[in-house]
């Protein structure tokens, strides 16, 4: 799990990006439990877990945001693609000992 982390945050942090960007727009499962929020540097990043399934959380997703634009992985492993406005937003979702570990990054 920490190298999937590590490699997302070391991946984000490589690349600059100028965002005014608002984490707050992005809603959270009501089990959500945060592990680290990036909001004074961009891109900005917010990462956490849940103990409803991919697929659950996708599904949570595409009802509160609509159909991404883009989709890849399956039910083990997805991640979804958003634009909203001027702010582009990844989601991504992955299983891990029994919980779903959630990774968002929002850019303009």
């Amino acid at each position: 799990m920490n190298k999937i982390i590590t490699t997302v945050l070391v991946a984000f942090a490589l690349t600059a990006f100028n965002s005014v960007a608002d984490l707050d727009a992005v809603p959270l499962p009501d089990d959500f439990k945060p592990t680290l929020q990036v909001t004074d540097e961009y891109p900005l990043v917010q990462t956490g877990y849940s103990a409803q399934s991919v697929a659950d959380i996708a599904e949570f997703y595409i009802s509160e945001l609509g159909k991404p634009q883009l989709t890849r992985g399956d039910n083990s492993r997805m991640t979804l693609f958003y634009a909203v406005g001027n702010e582009n937003i990844r989601i991504s979702l992955y299983t891990n000992d029994y919980k779903t570990e959630i990774a968002i990054m929002l850019t303009k």
